[in-house]
């Protein structure tokens, strides 16, 4: 691959293009935190016991679903990089072969189903907790193949620079959540109050809602005549393989990341009871807030970095990472910034008023604004790396960084030292600042520079 040399590129030509491309993404990821947000500030009605089972749950039925969701996201590197070569219908292929890829997050729900009754008993969570964790979780895996189906959709729309069908879709799916988790959460307009099962429910009916209004624009749409998304739809043995090679380090990477942050939340952090579980997913709600905007140029930068690889130009692509590096930075440290500051004031104000899970949640807070700016450096190289391609070293890097030193840290902390909730959340500022300077370092070296991702048929 022959890289070009950065020629008629302004000095704001790249924030341009990483806006452009990210902030319908951002308001997309934005609405999936205002609905998660949503679900914790209604179920908070319900008591201290509920907002703890729901934080838990939604944390593992998320977490188990990433194989999958990490595997069907790299339809972006995919699209993205037939786009630069403007292989259009390759888009679109690509596009049905993560589709196909899907249907196994339905067989995945089915298997997780026995196993939620011991996963949760063996978080020694008071029987209450649990028992409202198990139904929560086994209503949520309902939704594992829209949201494995609206995963790969929407990676193709940002991959041909349309994020903004999946950022509307998302908002009416927002909207709709919103008033099912009233409905039902509380029982209005005639329906039972369901409560935690409620909110579970709502959550699987706006996923269905959203993969199918993406799979209507998709074989619909007039826009998208020239991917010729409905000639294209046979299964491809040689690109879907392309897409597992590639995809399940990806997935692999997600998963380790995720899994080990839901062992830290209900091994570690919920082992101190209650309280400090509830602290913690009021924490974890708010840094949504300042980090799912990261994702979303995550996902932006993802699909620009495997255009302009595709296109041979690699020099712009670490170009236009770098900007997004820059905006990631101000905005999150930004945020750190409110919530250190106002932190307090917010939890009391918008979900508990018990004093230890105020003072609790403010001083996770605290550390959650110290180490803002670094995790926008991780969720942005993470994106570049995968639209390069490089995740079988990012799976490799995740599981040494998680299991090897985040984990036993963030015990060593907790436990021995007396540190509890608190010391585990130091653990974890210290692992989040460290990481940031190891994925810099891999994006910074270009030892993805030569990587190809499709094999000879794709040429």
């Amino acid at each position: 691959m022959v890289s070009v040399e950065l020629k008629d590129d302004s000095r704001w030509s790249g924030v341009r293009e990483v806006m452009n491309m990210s902030w319908p993404i951002v308001l997309g990821s934005l609405s999936f935190t205002i609905m998660e947000f949503t679900d914790k500030w209604m179920v908070s009605k319900l008591g201290t016991v509920p907002l703890a089972a729901v934080g838990s749950s939604s944390l593992w039925s998320y977490t188990l679903s990433t194989i999958i969701l990490g595997i069907v996201g790299c339809v972006s590197t995919f699209a993205a990089q037939s786009l630069g070569r403007n292989e259009k219908e390759n888009c679109a292929r690509y596009a049905w072969q993560g589709l196909y890829l899907g249907l196994f997050a339905g067989l995945l729900a089915l298997a997780m189903w026995p196993v939620a009754p011991p996963l949760f008993w063996s978080m020694g969570h008071n029987p209450e907790t649990t028992e409202l964790e198990i139904i929560f979780f086994k209503i949520r895996l309902f939704g594992y193949l829209p949201m494995a189906w609206g995963t790969a959709l929407a990676a193709f729309y940002q991959a041909i620079n349309r994020p903004r069908v999946p950022m509307y879709i998302a908002i009416v799916g927002t909207a709709l959540n919103a008033l099912l988790n009233y409905i039902l959460i509380f029982g209005k307009c005639g329906f039972p109050a369901l409560g935690v099962n409620g909110s579970a429910t709502a959550t699987v009916i706006s996923q269905y809602f959203q993969a199918a209004l993406l799979h209507l624009v998709f074989i619909y749409a007039p826009s998208l005549k020239e991917y010729a998304t409905r000639r294209v739809f046979r299964f491809d043995p040689a690109r879907f393989k392309e897409l597992v090679r590639i995809g399940l380090p990806s997935g692999a990477a997600m998963f380790l990341d995720i899994f080990n942050w839901g062992i830290f939340t209900s091994y570690v952090v919920g082992h101190f009871g209650d309280v400090s579980l509830a602290a913690h997913n009021i924490a974890i709600s708010f840094m949504h807030i300042s980090f799912m905007p990261a994702v979303a140029v995550n996902q932006g930068i993802a699909a620009i970095v495997g255009q302009w690889i595709g296109k041979g130009d690699v020099p712009r692509a670490k170009s236009r990472t770098y900007t997004a590096i820059k905006i990631c930075v101000v905005y999150m440290a930004g945020m750190g910034l409110i919530f250190g500051v106002f932190g307090e004031s917010l939890i009391r104000n918008i979900f508990s008023a018990d004093p230890g899970v105020v003072d609790l949640g403010h001083k996770l807070l605290v550390l959650a604004a110290f180490f803002q700016a670094f995790d926008a450096i991780n969720i942005t190289c993470i994106g570049a790396l995968r639209g390069a391609g490089d995740t079988r070293w990012m799976m490799i890097a995740m599981f040494i960084g998680a299991y090897a030193f985040f984990l036993p840290l963030a015990t060593v902390l907790s436990f021995p030292l007396g540190g509890a909730a608190y010391g585990a959340w130091i653990g974890a500022t210290i692992y989040i600042c460290a990481v940031s300077g190891i994925l810099f370092w891999r994006f910074w070296s270009e030892r993805w520079r030569h990587i190809n991702i499709f094999s000879e048929h794709g040429k």
